[in-house]
C-alpha cells in the first residue's frame, strides 16, 4: 500500500480510500490500490517531478470508483451528471464508468485537476492528445501487480525503457493494437476514442523519428 499525505479540497487520502473501499468489491479494491501503486512507481522511475507522481497516484487509486455500478446506474448517472452517451455506448454502458466515476469524484471531494479527472476519464478507451498522467494510469490500470495477469505484466515490462521519452507512447501503443485485435475476434464494438488514441500513439512515434533523423 501506498501512504501518502496529499490532500485535495481538504480530503484526506485516508478518507478517500474509505469512500472507495465501501463502493467496490474487496478484489476491484485491491485492483485500485495496485494501479495506484504502479502509477506511482512508473512516474517515479520516468523521473517526472513530485506533482506528476502524485496525480498519477490520485487518478490510479480512483479510477474504477463506479466500475461496480450496474448498466441502469451508469445511465442512470450520465442523466444526473449531464454526461453525452452516444448510441453506441448505451449498447455498451460499462464503457460509461470512467465518465461517471470521474464527476462522482468531482461531486464528492472537490477535485477538479484536469489530468486526475481526465486520467479516470479515460483510463479504459484512451483518447488522442493524452497527458503523461493519463499514459501513466492508463498504463498501470492493466499492470498493477495485484490482480492483473502476471505473463502480461512480464510482456509490459520488458517494452520499458525507462531513458526512452517515447516509452509511453510505445508502450500506450502496444496496449492498444492488444486491445483492439481482442475486440475484433470477439466481434465486439470498438469505442472511436480507442482508434483515435492509437493513431495518436503512430503519429507520435513516427514524429518523434523523424525529428531524430534529422539531428
Amino acid at each position: 500500500m501506498v501512504e501518502t499525505t496529499v490532500r485535495y479540497a481538504n480530503v484526506t487520502e485516508e478518507a478517500i480510500r474509505t469512500w472507495l473501499k465501501n463502493r467496490l468489491s474487496e478484489d476491484r479494491f485491491m485492483h485500485s490500490l495496485g494501479a495506484q501503486q504502479k502509477a506511482i512507481e512508473l512516474a517515479r522511475n520516468f523521473k517526472f517531478d513530485q506533482d506528476v507522481i502524485e496525480k498519477a497516484g490520485m487518478g490510479g487509486l480512483l479510477h474504477d470508483a463506479a466500475k461496480l455500478m450496474t448498466p441502469q446506474e451508469l445511465l442512470e448517472a450520465c442523466n444526473t451528471f449531464d454526461v453525452p452517451v452516444t448510441e453506441d455506448e448505451k449498447r455498451s454502458p460499462q464503457t460509461l464508468h470512467p465518465f461517471v466515476g470521474a464527476e462522482m469524484v468531482k461531486w464528492e471531494f472537490g477535485i477538479t485537476e484536469p489530468d486526475i479527472i481526465n486520467a479516470i476519464r479515460y483510463h479504459t478507451t484512451g483518447r488522442a492528445g493524452m497527458t503523461p498522467v493519463e499514459k501513466l494510469v492508463f498504463i498501470a490500470d492493466k499492470i498493477e501487480g495485484n490482480t492483473r495477469n502476471p505473463l502480461y505484466i512480464q510482456k509490459i515490462t520488458a517494452l520499458m525503457n525507462y531513458r526512452d521519452s517515447q516509452t509511453l507512447d510505445k508502450v500506450m501503443l502496444y496496449i492498444l493494437d492488444s486491445t483492439i485485435t481482442f475486440l475484433i475476434e470477439k466481434r465486439q464494438i470498438i469505442h472511436p476514442r480507442t482508434i483515435e488514441a492509437r493513431n495518436d500513439m503512430v503519429q507520435s512515434i513516427k514524429a518523434h523519428n523523424r525529428e531524430n533523423l534529422n539531428q
